[in-house]
C-alpha cells in the first residue's frame, strides 16, 4: 500500500492520501499470421487496468484512481504510457484533451463545490469564457460567445439551453444575488459545464482515436479461415 498526494475534490484540500484498496486486471490478446501458426501468434499485445482507493485525512472521504496501459503504446525508453483518471468523485472526465488554463479553471470549481456555490459556479463560468478564448468564439459575452461556437458547429443546438441556463446562474453569483446555491443546483452547473468541455475537447479527439484504429486495422492483411 502506498501514499499519495491528491488533491481531495470532496473538500477541496491538496494533501497526502493513504491508499485502502486496491485491484489490478491484465487482460491479452494474441496476434496471429495465420490460424494454427505451429510457431505460435506473431506477438501478445496487454491490457492493464488498475484501482486504487484512497483515503482523505481531512474530511475522510475516499478518491477512486484508475490506472491504465497498453503494451502497444509506450514511452520512448519503453515503457507503457499509464493513462490516470480519477473516477471519484466526478472531476474532468478526460483532462489529457483539454487545455492547462481550461482545466485549471474547471478544477478550481470542483474544489470549492462543497465550500460555496456561488464561488464555484463563476468558477465553471471562468473555464467556459476560457474554453471561448482558447476556440476564437466572438461575442459581447458569454452566451454570445457560446452561440458563435454552435453556429460553427463545433456545438450542438442543445448548447442554446443549457448556455442559457448557466448565464443566468453565473449573473446571479457574479452579481451578489440574494440566491442560495443548493447542492443539487451546483452538481447541476458542473454537469452542465462537463458535457460543453467534453463534447469540445474529448468527444472529437476520442472520435479520432477511433479512426485511427479503424484505419490500422484496414491495412492489416486478411487472413483465411481454414475450413
Amino acid at each position: 500500500m502506498e501514499e499519495k498526494v491528491i488533491t481531495c475534490f470532496h473538500c477541496g484540500n491538496k494533501t497526502s492520501m493513504k491508499e485502502v484498496a486496491r485491484h489490478r486486471i491484465v487482460d491479452k490478446d494474441e496476434i496471429w499470421n495465420y490460424p494454427n501458426d505451429p510457431f505460435g501468434p506473431e506477438y501478445i499485445v496487454e491490457f492493464g487496468k488498475t484501482w486504487y482507493l484512497f483515503l482523505c485525512p481531512v474530511c475522510v472521504e475516499v478518491t477512486l484512481d484508475k490506472h491504465s496501459w497498453c503494451s502497444e503504446e509506450t514511452e520512448p525508453g519503453g515503457n507503457p504510457i499509464v493513462n490516470e483518471e480519477i473516477l471519484y468523485p466526478a472531476t474532468s472526465l478526460n483532462v489529457h484533451y483539454m487545455p492547462k488554463g481550461v482545466k485549471d479553471a474547471f478544477d478550481a470549481a470542483l474544489k470549492v463545490r462543497n465550500l460555496d456555490g456561488a464561488i464555484c459556479v463563476l468558477a465553471l463560468r471562468r473555464a467556459l469564457e476560457k474554453m471561448c478564448k482558447h476556440k476564437g468564439a466572438v461575442g459581447r459575452d458569454l452566451f454570445a460567445k457560446l452561440k458563435d461556437l454552435q453556429e460553427k458547429k463545433i456545438l450542438p443546438e442543445i448548447i442554446n439551453d443549457i448556455s442559457y441556463i448557466l448565464r443566468k446562474e453565473g449573473n446571479s453569483a457574479a452579481h451578489a444575488d440574494d440566491i442560495e446555491f443548493d447542492q443539487e443546483t451546483v452538481n447541476l452547473m458542473i454537469e452542465f459545464t462537463r458535457t460543453i468541455l467534453d463534447f469540445v475537447y474529448t468527444l472529437p479527439e476520442k472520435i479520432k482515436k477511433a479512426q485511427e484504429r479503424i484505419k490500422s486495422h484496414e491495412k492489416e492483411p486478411k487472413v483465411e479461415q481454414k475450413a
